[in-house]
């Protein structure tokens, strides 16, 4: 299997004399040994700089930067004290948001990282090796920690293979398009404002279960600068989402006490089986795994699954894999009997990576290290593109935060259909008429609703005047009246049928294109519980 855990790798020797690898403007493609890379800039910023860096495979796996010139090849020198700059600019610059891409050029290159910035460049250094000192999301005194930057991940060795990736934040929209022998592939990545709405989705879910998801927003100057990945959420705060999957491991480690799970290793190894015996996961002549962590969960890699064996190694991503997607309980064939739509629908589950599947475009792109685990012949969850003969590589930067998209605002009065409701004047501020008399049998229907890119957020404006909290909740769904609520508020008494009171939530996945809403609502009471004036989604 073909996968970014395959390509990432990290040497450096030096050379004295870089190469010049072709003109900066140049759109050849894929000429012997180089490739174009066309980088987009549709950022909303005139001030977008991009760096290329990698193992040269064609020297001795040095280690590569890119000049800031797109085709002049940097190989640095192994410098005396740790934390040196490099010795030349290697901040390519990037037209103005919606201009021509411009085209680098790259030699053969193992474990590259294209890197983008937004607003100001980036800082590299070099330590004794030498070893690039990149940018860090964990290290709240690294140089770029209030930078909005990201990266994608490619190898060209002659044949291309590029992924977008969001294994340790989620910050810039990144697309790819890759054009070869095989026709032309893309990988949507996330929309302008994605990241809003993936930290919307972090913050309703910590409404929901109050397990920390809010503490993965990393936030600067009152806007959202990248959502963490649990992993990385628990570097900052090592007690983050600590035994968050300890009742569903229960469970599982139960189920195949009495049962066996199979692992098709996709491998010369084939198919294995195993089951609980003692307490562990055992798969007999091959090994045996404890009970791993949330930690251990998260990372795929600590605890348990970190193994000595070429089999047990082939065991771990697709064990993992399952646990991530939380399917071990409905699925004793991994990873041939998955179906993606069957992923994190386990109230426990890996909510950073089903917010950001949810979120992308064409729900791809790695959320956690082994997101490219599937059956085979399966749908591709992780964002890849890949070719034997490139002939060019379009990567496309977007927008952050989304601008121009005003708020939708629902008056609910103006429904298509309802059920077992009313209308009456309504004494909030506006007038119109409010709908009442709504109860656990209601429903409201609005046609036609155009939620255009996407909105990450809701109000509600609502009044009740039964006494007490959590009375009811009022729900909205997409297209169906039993699909799965994207937003829910809960309602409390506001002491009367006209004292109007606004509530807020987030929505995920957030809504985007033109759908039928309905609004359904349940009550812990009897009888009509709750009267509501409008909504707005922003």
């Amino acid at each position: 299997m073909i996968s970014r855990r395959t390509f990432l790798t990290a040497s450096a020797v030096v050379l004295a004399a870089p190469a010049v690898l072709g003109p900066l403007s140049s759109g050849a493609g894929a000429t012997g040994s180089t490739l174009t890379l066309a980088l987009t800039n549709t950022t909303g910023s005139d001030t977008v700089y991009a760096y290329v860096t990698g193992t040269a495979l064609n020297n001795g796996n040095a280690l590569f930067l890119l000049q800031a010139d797109g085709r002049t090849p940097y190989y640095p020198a192994s410098p005396a004290a740790d934390g040196t700059p490099l010795a030349v600019d290697c901040a390519i610059p990037l037209g103005a948001s919606g201009s021509a891409p411009t085209s680098v050029t790259i030699p053969y290159l193992g474990g590259c990282r294209v890197w983008f910035s937004i607003g100001a460049p980036l800082q590299f250094f070099l330590n004794p090796g030498p070893g690039l000192v990149e940018p860090s999301v964990t290290n709240a005194s690294d140089a770029n920690i209030d930078t909005v930057w990201d990266f994608c991940e490619l190898t060209f060795n002659g044949g291309v293979y590029a992924n977008i990736s969001m294994v340790d934040f989620a910050c810039i929209p990144i697309a790819l398009q890759l054009t070869g022998s095989a026709g032309t592939q893309t990988v949507a990545g996330l929309p302008a404002g994605g990241l809003d709405r993936i930290c919307a989705g972090l913050t309703a879910q910590q409404a929901v279960d109050g397990a920390g998801w809010n503490q993965l927003i990393v936030t600067s100057g009152g806007a959202n600068l990248r959502a963490l990945s649990p992993t990385n959420g628990i570097v900052y705060n090592p007690s983050l989402l600590s035994g968050y999957f300890d009742g569903y491991l229960n469970q599982v480690w139960q189920k195949y006490t009495t049962s066996t799970l199979s692992v098709d290793t996709q491998g010369s190894w084939g198919t294995v089986t195993g089951q609980v015996v003692n307490g562990l996961l055992t798969f007999p002549g091959v090994g045996s795994f404890a009970q791993p962590s949330s930690a251990d969960i998260f990372s795929c890699a600590s605890g348990p699954f970190s193994v000595s064996t070429q089999e047990m190694s082939a065991l771990v991503p697709r064990i993992s894999a399952a646990l991530n997607r939380t399917t071990l309980l409905t699925d004793a064939a991994q990873p041939d009997g998955e179906n993606p739509a069957d992923y994190y629908t386990n109230a426990q589950t890996n909510h950073y990576a089903r917010i950001v599947h949810s979120v992308a475009l064409d729900h791809r792109g790695y959320a956690f290290p082994y997101d490219d685990v599937g059956p085979n012949g399966g749908t591709d969850q992780s964002g890849f593109v890949s070719d034997g003969a490139p002939t060019l590589l379009t990567i496309t930067v977007g927008a952050v935060h989304a601008t121009g998209s005003s708020p939708l605002k629902v008056t609910a009065s103006a429904y298509s259909a309802t059920n077992s409701t009313g209308t009456e004047a309504t004494a909030d501020t506006g007038g119109g008429d409010d709908v009442g008399w709504i109860n656990s049998s209601s429903w409201l229907r609005y046609d036609g609703v155009d939620f255009a890119g996407g909105y990450g957020n809701l109000q509600l404006r609502l009044a009740s005047a039964v006494s007490g909290s959590d009375i009811g909740t009022v729900q909205f769904r997409l297209d169906s009246l039993t699909a799965t609520p994207f937003a829910t508020v809960a309602v409390s008494g506001t002491g009367g049928w006209q004292s109007w009171t606004t509530s807020s939530t987030g929505c995920s996945p957030a809504p985007s294109g033109s759908h039928t809403l309905y609004v359904t609502f349940t009550e812990s009471v009897s009888g009509n519980f709750v009267n509501l004036n409008w909504f707005e989604f922003s």
